[in-house]
């Protein structure tokens, strides 16, 4: 059940819901996001009042799409390195019910239009989403790869530099109390009570 769970959460995310913006307000939905992924999404207004602003920047704060003034606005890019991208809708008339639909991965993908324009059949386009489903765990777990790489390279990178903090802070704890040797000894003969 746990590697069900696993390969549901590789094979990408999508994701929709409902949110009340208040007046003046900017809601930002973020997604970590690999390289090379396809991420499409989609913004509705649920009444038209052409006052919602949608902009998506990615890990650099880069803006990649920007609409104003709309009640509707789809967007569709693929990520060209990994990070957390910002999606943000910002409301300037009054408190507006919005839905936001995000597809990463194989779920961005339409795969009705590959069929149609390909000629495919039924077992071929499955056979198609299976492989796109396979390349896309590979390269999810290369990615986590990579992320566990870095990760460990942090982790000893720390490790070296408490084991440095400690080694100093002994060293100084050691001299201060030879330094307090030294002195009560001396001043203790000052004193002739020795």
């Amino acid at each position: 059940m746990p590697r069900l769970l696993l390969i549901a959460l590789l094979l990408g995310i999508s994701y929709s819901f409902d949110v009340v913006i208040p007046t003046q307000v900017e809601q930002c939905f973020y997604e970590d996001l690999a390289p090379q992924t396809l991420i499409v999404g989609e913004v509705r207004s649920k009444n038209p009042s052409k006052a919602l602003s949608v902009k998506v920047r990615d890990p650099t704060d880069l803006l990649l799409f920007e609409k104003s003034q709309v009640d509707y606005a789809k967007f569709s890019f693929t990520s060209l390195e990994s990070g957390i991208y910002q999606i943000c809708v910002l409301n300037s008339g009054p408190a507006i019910a919005t839905s936001v639909d995000v597809k990463t991965g194989v779920n961005a993908k339409d795969y009705s239009a590959i069929a149609s324009t390909k000629e495919l059949k039924d077992i071929e386009l499955k056979l198609r989403k299976l492989e796109d489903q396979t390349k896309q765990i590979h390269t999810k777990v290369q990615y986590l790869r990579e992320r566990e790489e870095e990760m460990r390279g942090t982790n000893q990178t720390i490790h070296n530099r408490v084991i440095g903090y400690s080694i100093c802070t002994l060293v100084f704890l050691v001299a201060l109390a030879l330094v307090q040797i030294l002195y009560l000894k001396r001043f203790f003969r000052a004193k002739k009570m020795i």
